[in-house]
């Protein structure tokens, strides 16, 4: 524990996490305010942290495996090298935060906000992103392999991402443009132009619907 949060509630909760040496103990955070923490390095595996209040929280390196933080609000949080594999982050506002090669394989993002998020070299394999607002996200380097960017009616929000660098094996669904394509981030794609650009980058059927 390197830091506890300001509010007395959510250092209970975290003091009443440690004291339980139960298998399959987690922690009991929702609604729970932990601003102010520093978390780092923790293992959170099935932590739920629903509707908890997480702005500025560090996580690096912390493994929130299976974790549940829908409706969380992580604004300026750092994830960096964290590990969220098939967590639940639908609904989260996770605007500017960090997760530079953090790994969100099978993580659900449905209805998250990242716009401008740190996603460099993160691996966002399988994951679930419709209706995702990722507007001005740093993406390169990631991996996206077979993640499925939303549905024409439910698309992923990219304007204004950078992708130079990205995987995209196997990836379908749909995506609202333009996004940089280059390391100056000066060539901006949209339209047939993105989505040729998807196909050669590996991607099964992305189509660019705005």
């Amino acid at each position: 524990m390197l830091r506890w949060p300001d509010s007395p509630d959510a250092r209970e909760a975290l003091e009443e996490w440690f004291a339980d040496a139960s298998p399959g103990a987690y922690l009991s955070g929702d609604f729970l305010d932990f601003r102010g923490a520093d978390l780092s390095r923790l293992d959170l595996t099935g932590a739920y942290l629903a509707n908890s209040h997480l702005v500025g929280v560090r996580f690096e390196e912390a493994n929130l495996g299976d974790a549940n933080l829908a409706n969380a609000e992580v604004r300026g949080a750092d994830f960096s090298f964290a590990d969220l594999a098939k967590a639940e982050m639908v609904g989260c506002s996770a605007g500017q935060a960090l997760f530079r090669s953090a790994r969100l394989f099978s993580v659900q993002l449905d209805d998250a906000v990242l716009e401008g998020a740190d996603l460099r070299h993160a691996i966002l394999n399988s994951a679930k992103l419709y209706k995702t607002d990722l507007r001005g996200a740093n993406l390169e380097l990631a991996s996206l392999r077979w993640c499925r960017l939303g549905s024409t009616g439910m698309p992923a929000v990219l304007t204004g991402a950078r992708m130079f660098g990205c995987q995209f094996d196997g990836a379908k669904g749909a995506v609202v443009g333009p996004v940089f394509v280059d390391q100056e981030a000066t060539r901006s794609l949209g339209g047939a132009e993105l989505e040729a650009w998807f196909s050669a980058q590996g991607a099964e059927a992305v189509q660019v619907v705005g």
